[in-house]
């Protein structure tokens, strides 16, 4: 055949279509000579279950260790999220995050006037220890791998109301796993939960994690989260050098404190995230374990190889749409293929409507099931990293390394994440980052099937299935119920928690031991977080930015 072959259904000919979102440009093919140009040898890749982990943190993969189906759930009241948990685990979720609504993440109660119109909404309204046990009602925490939420702004709150609830259900500490994220740094930079200054939440984040490697060592107190930086626009190379940036931030803030790195390194996790580009997504993972196994043993000097081998826990999707939202089952399902190559111990996966409302009955089960097909039917855990090897994908290993270390040291050169925050450094690399990202797609660079790529004219926003959201008489229903608790609670021992909780913190005590006293007495998020605000004060923008 002669002639110059076509390009398909409009694909771009520019060769910025051929550029990865985290920046490496594809060549055409690759071989041996550039793993040996990239200086890949077998000592920098290693065998999986070793030094420095490219290849994994288990040296048989999967087998023994499979990726867990992890599902981030939450709306309406909480019996509307105790239907759902219910079904999660009839369906074989193994580790259920609560995703709260915005007024309890930054630390109000339903009542409370910035709550209006947010109640329910955004996740779960969860007020006391009293919603959590209905959210789990008839689902002891001991029967999930693991449970949790965000809890960014409010670890130790978080924290003591998983410890409490537990308590109530029977369940002794070691009973059950606890999966928090407590990462209150990129809040300020990147999704907007933060509520007291920088450090001050930093220290109550520290708190979580020095109770749980004195008390609970076998809790994931503290997940460093690239996810919602990338999606800020980061993407994922800065996102993961300012995660790094983070990591380092806590942990110095914990080694300050006395602990030895060992003693608590093992529980941290790293959110990773890639959401454009599929060889990327396992490129980076493997690149980060590597990054994090010498920084651990290096800077930190870090011995137990629990402590260098990072467990990683990841976000299946894809870029999903509004339009034709079937489509996305494709997206995600490639996305969480791409994280179960990479070998991570945890993924959430999207479901296909969650682009356009709370997600239904019916996608967050094809997502759970989308994983367990993953994982039971095509043998992809039968052998650790099956793509090692691979020209292509060592290549692009070692070259997105060396673009996350070059940006993560120009992270501590600007002072560390800290003074990144301070200085408005990461709003403005994430606000250039969204710019590139967004002319990229609007010059078609980045094409999306069905929106500018064989697009129709019918709209079948129809394949979505409506689910419920909080009315008005709901969220005036969670005002009564709250009205109720403080009614038929204990005010004095809630007064006396609440004051025992305000002087460990003006001493610089632990806070969880105090903040868990108030929570067993029914004292309110709300009523907590008005404590440290008391103390601490609230962060307050720097208008510069």
């Amino acid at each position: 055949m002669t002639g110059t072959r076509r390009r398909p259904w409009g694909v771009p000919a520019d060769q910025e279509f051929f550029r990865l979102d985290a920046g490496p440009a594809v060549q055409a093919a690759y071989d041996r000579g550039d793993l040996s140009r990239r200086d890949v040898y077998d000592e920098r890749i290693g065998a999986p279950g070793a030094f420095p982990f490219t290849r994994g943190i288990h040296p048989d993969g999967q087998r023994t260790a499979p990726t867990l189906v992890k599902v981030y759930t939450g709306l309406g009241t909480p019996d509307d999220t105790n239907r759902r948990v219910r079904k999660l685990v009839d369906w074989g979720a193994e580790i259920v995050q609560l995703a709260v609504d915005l007024p309890a993440q930054i630390g109000y109660d339903p009542d409370h006037i910035m709550s209006a119109g947010e109640v329910g909404r955004s996740g779960v309204s969860i007020a006391s220890l009293r919603d959590l046990e209905c959210v789990f009602d008839g689902v002891p925490v001991s029967r999930l791998r693991r449970v949790g939420m965000l809890g960014n702004a409010i670890g130790p709150i978080a924290l003591a109301l998983f410890l409490a609830l537990a308590e109530r259900q029977g369940c002794q500490v070691d009973d059950f796993v606890l999966d928090l994220q407590n990462d209150p740094l990129k809040e300020y930079v990147a999704r907007g939960t933060q509520f007291l200054p920088v450090e001050d939440a930093v220290q109550l984040a520290a708190d979580v994690v020095e109770w749980s490697a004195r008390h609970a060592p076998h809790f994931y107190p503290l997940d460093v989260c690239v996810n919602h930086l990338n999606a800020a626009g980061a993407g994922s190379t800065w996102g993961t050098a300012f995660a790094l940036g983070n990591a380092t931030h806590y942990i110095q803030t914990l080694i300050d404190r006395g602990l030895p790195i060992d003693a608590f390194a093992p529980q941290i996790q790293l959110f990773l995230d890639e959401r454009e580009d599929f060889f990327a997504a396992i490129a980076n993972v493997r690149a980060t374990r590597r990054i994090w196994a010498e920084l651990l043993r290096d800077r930190f000097g870090a011995v137990d190889p629990k402590s260098m081998a990072l467990e990683v826990t990841a976000y299946g999707h894809g870029r999903e749409t509004r339009k034709e939202p079937l489509n996305n089952i494709v997206r995600i399902t490639l996305g969480s293929l791409a994280y179960y190559l990479a070998g991570v111990q945890s993924l959430y996966t999207a479901s296909y409507d969650e682009v356009i409302q709370t997600p239904s009955d019916e996608a967050v089960k094809i997502a759970v099931r989308m994983q367990q097909i993953m994982g039971l039917e095509i043998g992809l855990g039968l052998t650790a990293d099956p793509l090692g090897g691979s020209y292509y994908l060592e290549s692009l290993t070692s070259e997105l390394e060396a673009g996350i270390r070059e940006r993560f040291a120009a992270v501590e050169a600007a002072g560390g994440a800290r003074a990144c925050i301070d200085s408005g450094f990461i709003r403005e690399i994430i606000s250039d980052g969204a710019v590139r990202r967004q002319e990229r797609y609007e010059a078609g660079v980045r094409p999306m099937v069905g929106v500018d790529r064989l697009a129709v004219a019918d709209d079948d926003s129809w394949a979505v299935r409506p689910t419920s959201v909080m009315s008005e008489a709901a969220e005036e229903r969670r005002r009564t119920d709250l009205a109720e608790l403080r009614r038929v609670r204990d005010g004095r021992r809630v007064t006396g928690a609440l004051r025992d909780v305000e002087a460990a913190v003006r001493r610089g005590d632990n806070s969880v031991a105090t903040v868990l006293e108030a929570v067993r007495a029914y004292a309110t998020i709300g009523e907590i977080s008005d404590v440290l605000r008391e103390v601490f004060g609230e962060w307050v923008p720097d208008q510069t930015f």
